[in-house]
């Protein structure tokens, strides 16, 4: 150690250049030199635009045959149309009413929703007692008797066993079946309106039928409200012979009362045009008119459709046919498909 305390720096070695240039030179790794991948992206917008193209041009080279197609479309369908049966609606309208006029004032009948109220007229309207009821107001017969047909029994049963739905024991009840299938009663629960509508070949047939239904409903509740003042006219009659009597007067003129209300409840039951004045006089009704106007066929949608369907009758033929004349060669791709096969191939010979 020298005189001052301080330790010597150690010697300084010669250095071989070799060395040197070695421990200074960058470190190279002696890898294998990877192969360049670098293949074209998949586009299949280019095939897509060539497909487009190709059906562009085959309905350009095949504008006679799809205007061949549409033409005969257009045949066919003013061939179809005037075969077409023509179908006529009716319809008639109902709104309850909510309040009752009697005694001389304005009180609801119920304390319910008007909603429900109309909905519950409607239920009643689809009842089978009131389409019974307009079936006989139309002539059907109710005691008519089934064909005897073995052909027509046989036929009934082999129907019956797979559609037991459709089994009817009568034409009365067909007639009624066919009410059930074809009338259409609608209720707006905002306006507390009830529509009734009913298609028909003929127009005056239509309007009959939804006519009998309004007939029979409004009969109906002409019919409750006769017997409900059969109840009350009985009500008084005891009332009037516990207080005065069976010779007084007024008892007298009760038991008038009643025998009268009994021949009207007996005339609306008996009689099927006994409601036809309060039918006329009842402001919450509008019957059916005869319209001429036929619901169906429509010409214009019937024309549409027609020429839509030829439309694309023509141009599928026309693809069809230049695809079957200019089919690709085997073992071609589109490029798109071309660039996944490479890829494909590159990858597997990588692999190995």
């Amino acid at each position: 150690m020298p005189r001052g305390g301080r330790p010597e720096a150690p010697p300084v070695l010669p250095c071989n250049p070799l060395i040197k240039s070695a421990m200074t030179a960058p470190t190279k790794l002696n890898r294998e030199k990877q192969p360049d991948l670098q293949f074209d992206h998949s586009d299949y917008r280019i095939h897509y635009d060539d497909v487009g193209a190709s059906m562009l041009r085959s309905v350009i080279r095949h504008g006679r045959l799809i205007a061949l197609f549409v033409a005969l479309g257009l045949m066919f369908a003013c061939i179809l149309i005037p075969l077409l049966p023509r179908k006529y609606s009716a319809e008639a309208l109902i709104h309850p009413d909510l309040l009752s006029g009697e005694q001389g004032k304005v009180v609801a009948l119920a304390s319910v929703d008007g909603a429900a109220l109309v909905t519950g007229e409607a239920r009643v309207l689809r009842s089978d007692a009131i389409l019974r009821e307009a079936a006989k107001r139309l002539g059907e017969d109710s005691n008519a008797a089934r064909p005897n047909s073995w052909l027509t029994r046989m036929s009934e049963s082999v129907r019956i066993a797979w559609f037991p739905e459709t089994r009817n024991q009568t034409p009365f009840d067909r007639a009624v079946a066919m009410l059930r299938n074809k009338l259409v009663i609608m209720n707006d629960t905002r306006s507390y309106l009830i529509s009734i509508s009913f298609t028909s070949s003929s127009a005056e047939e239509a309007a009959r039928v939804v006519n009998a239904v309004v007939a029979e409903y409004l009969r109906d509740k002409v019919r409750q409200r006769r017997q409900n003042k059969v109840v009350a006219a009985e009500a008084e009659l005891r009332q009037r012979q516990a207080l005065f009597g069976d010779k007084h007067p007024k008892t007298l003129q009760a038991l008038d009362d009643l025998d009268a209300q009994r021949k009207a409840l007996a005339a609306v039951t008996n009689a099927l045009d006994g409601d036809q004045l309060e039918v006329a006089d009842d402001q919450s009704v509008r019957l059916a008119v005869a319209n001429h106007t036929p619901t169906s066929p429509r010409g214009t949608v019937i024309f549409g459709l027609s020429m839509l369907f030829a439309l694309l009758a023509g141009v599928g033929l026309a693809i069809w046919r230049d695809r079957r004349k200019f089919a690709p060669a085997a073992g071609y791709l589109p490029p798109g498909k071309e660039t996944e096969r490479r890829r494909t191939l590159a990858y597997q010979a990588l692999s190995r």
